[in-house]
């Protein structure tokens, strides 16, 4: 019975041990990147998607506040194969797990007082920014930009 428990005990280090040296190694980069914090993006939100095609197929300008149903006063916009760390950089905090995002969505992520609180995917990828810009404010609008495009834009004074 001793020998038994010993042999649990050293199969217990053994594996401990192994997990800890394969989340050190930078092979192991699923493991770590699984255990990243990050947000749900909401792929369907239908007031958002809905209010932003119609504004598309309609040809019009709307405010972006119009199609949400949460207070917020920041919002960003990136693209597919955006980098984490560009991501991060900007929103100030852990928003995806991989790499880059990955998606054809459009991906718009919301603040409130400086801390992201919900991720949005927008199918279609149609959404551009006036001057590349990653940052708006609550006020921002969304206007036709030809060829099937809305720009996010910061209204004029």
């Amino acid at each position: 019975m001793g020998a038994h428990r010993v042999n649990i005990v050293r199969t217990t280090r053994i594996t401990l041990s192994v997990a800890l040296l394969c989340l050190s190694l930078t092979g192991c980069d699923l493991v770590r990147q699984a255990l990243r914090p990050s947000m749900d993006i909401d792929y369907n939100d239908q007031r958002l998607n809905d209010g932003l095609e119609s504004l598309l197929h309609e040809k019009k300008t709307g405010r972006l506040s119009d199609f949400t149903s949460w207070d917020w006063d920041e919002v960003h916009l990136f693209h597919e194969y955006t980098s984490r760390e560009s991501i991060e950089k900007t929103v100030g905090s852990p928003v995806i797990k991989s790499s880059s995002y990955d998606s054809q969505a459009s991906l718009l992520v919301f603040e409130k007082n400086g801390k992201p609180i919900k991720a949005a995917g927008v199918e279609g990828d149609y959404l551009r920014s006036q001057g590349h810009r990653a940052t708006f404010p609550a006020d921002v609008i969304v206007e036709p930009w030809g060829d099937g495009y809305l720009m996010l834009a910061v209204p004029a004074d």
